[in-house]
């Protein structure tokens, strides 16, 4: 992603932390505000991922990356990344609540502990990261957006897929539950739903036969599943001023997989 010549980035002075963004969707997404001309934090459990994500971003022009070690299914740890981030840059206008947990774990099989993970990652994270946040914002009278990243799997169950969908579809309502009480606040809220993404782990699932490739394609209108750049557009969009009317949205990216 690149701005156009002579015009101000349009992240330019704004700060953005990307939970979950020391790899994959994550990376992708905060690389993408640095080029837009954020300062931006990442958060994840894997000190050495996260330094390899901040060097890959500082290498393609971005300034220097706060990297936090965290794990969003503790709640001191989202207040501290929220807390780290505004005390660095002494500014927050931008939470992505990208961090997730899968794993295919047919409901016969789910313990109570598996089935807690999924809660805790995958809504308590975004909510405990978003209070912090939106309690820092509106105290402080400013105007903040928050973009959670869901999945088509939250309205469209699979095999296998009964917790991670539930997790997602929790998201989705807990997205537009944020949006109505804090939209008055100055605290947008939206979310972001992808269908299947180019990830390594997708990619391996096609070679290894675990996902029909041909048949996924034949499903999919587009003829394509998406890449980084589909997701990270539709998050950056939801994230910016372009969208400052819209509220409590789940924005569907899946080349129309979901048909």
């Amino acid at each position: 992603m690149t701005e156009s010549s002579g015009r101000e980035p349009e992240f330019a002075g704004k700060v953005a932390v990307v939970t979950g963004g020391g790899a994959g969707i994550g990376l992708a997404i905060a690389r993408a505000f640095a080029r837009a001309g954020a300062r931006v934090a990442i958060a994840g459990r894997s000190k050495e991922r996260l330094a390899h994500a901040a060097a890959l971003i500082e290498d393609a022009g971005g300034e220097a990356v706060f990297a936090i070690p965290a794990d969003v299914g503790k709640p001191p740890d989202c207040q501290r990344i929220i807390a780290a981030t505004i005390e660095r840059f002494d500014a927050l206008d931008i939470l992505i609540n990208n961090a997730a947990h899968f794993a295919l774990v047919p409901l016969m099989e789910a313990e109570p502990a598996e089935a807690a993970r999924f809660m805790q990652i995958n809504v308590m994270g975004p909510l405990h990261c978003s209070r912090a946040f939106a309690h820092w914002a509106i105290e402080g009278r400013h105007k903040g957006a928050i973009v959670n990243v869901s999945s088509i799997a939250g309205s469209r169950p699979a095999p296998g897929c009964g917790l991670y969908s539930a997790s997602k579809a929790a998201l989705e309502s807990l997205t537009r539950s944020m949006a109505l009480e804090w939209a008055r606040q100055g605290v947008r809220v939206n979310a972001v739903a992808p269908g299947h993404v180019a990830t390594q782990g997708v990619l391996e699932d096609f070679r290894t036969g675990r996902l029909d490739e041909t048949a996924m394609m034949r499903a999919i209108p587009a003829g394509r599943i998406a890449d980084a750049d589909d997701i990270v557009d539709a998050v950056l969009f939801l994230a910016g001023d372009r969208a400052r009317h819209i509220e409590g949205q789940v924005l569907t990216v899946d080349g129309g997989e979901g048909f």
